[in-house]
Order: C-alpha cells, then sequence, then structure tokens
C-alpha cells in the first residue's frame, strides 16, 4: 500500500528518535512512556502547555491540566518537537522562523502519533473508511486525526508519482546547467519542496551579476522576504549554486546577507548561492545572543 511513499526528514528524525530509545510498539505513545525515555519532565498546570529547556540541558514541559487526556498527549507531542528541534526563543526570531517552527511541530504531532515505521508493517485494511478505523484504533487517535494522516500519507504518494513522470520528463534538462537569461544585479528566490514538512520556503537561492560578485560591500535582506518564487523546472539553472551555513551569513540591523568578496575567497568565485532555512535560523539565533 505504501510501496511509494517518502517519508520526511523529520518522519525519518521520529524513526531515528523512537528506535534508538526502544519505542517500536504503538502503545509506548504515551506521556508517561515517553517523558521516561527521552528524560523531559512533565508538569501538570492549569496554563497553556509550553516547553522549557534550561541552559543545563534540562527538558521540562508543563501541560495544560485542563484538556482531556487526548488534548494533553496532542500538545505533549507539540511541544516536544520544539525541545526537540528549536532553537531560540519564539518570541525574537523572525515571523518567518516562527511561523515554520509551528507548522513543523504541527507536522510532528502527526508523524510521532502515527509514525510511518510502525504504520508499514500493519495489515492496514484496503478500504479506506476500515483502514481509517484500524489506524484509531491501533493508535488510540481521533477518526479524524487518522483520516489526516492517512490523506497526508495518500498526498505523499501522489506528489512522488508526480515527480518521477517530471523528472523523467526532465531528465534531459538536468545534464548541463543552463541559465540562459543573463543575471541583473542581486536577487532572492525562495523554493517550496512540496515534500517539505513546512508550508514556507526550504531553500533560498541568490544570485548576482558580475559587479555585484565583485563587491566588498554587504548584500543584506529581509528574511521575511517577499522573495520570488523558484519552481522545479528552474532547478536546473541552479543545479551548480555553492552551498552556504550558518557561519557564512551576516545578521546586521534584522536583516540577513552575505559578503561576496569574503565568500569569493572562502569557497571561489560564484554568482549562485543557496541557503537552507535552517541555517538561516541558526544564524539569526547565534547572531544575537553568542
Amino acid at each position: 500500500m505504501f510501496e511509494q511513499y517518502r517519508m520526511t526528514d523529520l518522519e525519518k528524525f521520529v524513526e531515528e528518535l523512537y528506535i534508538q530509545n526502544g519505542i517500536c510498539n504503538p502503545y509506548q505513545i504515551n506521556i508517561a512512556d515517553l517523558s521516561s525515555r527521552l528524560n523531559v519532565w512533565v508538569h501538570f498546570v492549569e496554563a497553556k502547555s509550553r516547553a522549557v529547556e534550561s541552559r543545563t540541558g534540562l527538558r521540562s514541559m508543563f501541560i495544560d491540566s485542563r484538556l482531556t487526556p487526548e488534548e494533553q498527549r496532542m500538545d505533549f507531542l507539540h511541544e516536544l518537537c520544539h525541545l526537540l528541534r528549536h532553537v531560540g526563543n519564539q518570541m525574537v526570531l523572525p515571523e518567518l522562523f516562527t511561523e515554520a517552527q509551528e507548522n513543523e511541530a504541527k507536522n510532528f504531532v502527526y508523524y510521532a502519533a502515527i509514525p510511518f515505521f510502525m504504520l508499514r508493517t500493519m495489515p492496514i485494511p484496503i478500504n479506506r473508511q476500515m483502514a481509517i478505523e484500524y489506524i484509531a484504533f491501533n493508535f488510540d487517535v481521533t477518526l479524524r486525526f487518522a483520516e489526516n494522516r492517512l490523506s497526508q500519507i495518500e498526498r505523499r504518494i501522489l506528489q512522488a508519482q508526480f515527480d518521477a513522470v517530471t523528472a523523467a520528463a526532465q531528465s534531459a534538462s538536468w545534464n548541463e546547467p543552463t541559465n540562459d537569461e543573463p543575471i541583473n544585479g542581486t536577487n532572492v528566490y525562495a523554493y517550496y519542496d512540496s515534500t517539505s514538512d513546512v508550508s514556507g520556503p526550504s531553500q533560498l537561492v541568490i544570485e548576482a551579476d558580475a559587479t555585484a560578485v565583485e563587491s566588498a560591500v554587504d548584500f543584506l535582506f529581509s528574511v521575511d522576504g517577499p522573495f520570488d518564487r523558484l519552481d522545479q523546472e528552474d532547478l536546473p539553472k541552479y543545479s551548480h549554486s555553492k552551498r552556504l551555513f550558518a557561519q557564512d551569513l551576516i545578521y546586521k540591523d534584522g536583516k540577513i546577507g552575505i559578503n561576496f568578496a569574503v565568500l569569493n575567497i572562502k569557497y571561489g568565485r560564484s554568482q549562485q548561492y543557496v541557503l537552507h532555512m535552517k541555517d538561516i535560523e541558526r544564524a539569526v539565533y547565534m547572531k544575537k545572543y553568542f
């Protein structure tokens, strides 16, 4: 049933986390077992759920005691994502990053409550309604939650099938990088990965003309955009872009940026660079607090 499904990086993260900590069965996906195995201190209080990590690395979580047990478990999984995956105070990070973190946490809840590595080994009924009921029963989630997870998987399978057809049709264009249009000025583009766990861009691409590449002046831009969007058919033009990391970035006056002259020395001259959003997030946090 799931032969063509491609796990996202976040799903792979959940699988590795669970297996390393001996969480291999649906009945173990509860607050008591997870908090014990992942070393998270849980406190039930009459307040909105939130997670806190101390400077010494102690992980604590406050879960709203007014919620139902099912709602508490979902809140726990949501906050667990923030503890394990996200750095920095959301109150001081740019809106683009806080929104991305929340979207990732929402997906994490589905992946952690119904892990694909467990689901794929189970005898899922072919009938869709029966499959939803089977998943809901075995993973102790609501029918709506089970249906949402199944729909998510079905969409990814369709996307994988579409991508395979598209890749076959465009395979010739990937053999040699092409960029027939001249570059004017310095431009920033956003690429949205259809298999990503967040609704925002997964990468930013910076391209610059010959004059800009030789400039020693910092090039700064707002991390919240707006950015022109790159589609899949645009990617061959940027297949030789050089990857940048958090330590290559500048953070100044609330903006992120690069210095082409410095990058020319470090990596050699290039008119195209690619930035992963996780690296930008780390750069913003590191420049602000370290």
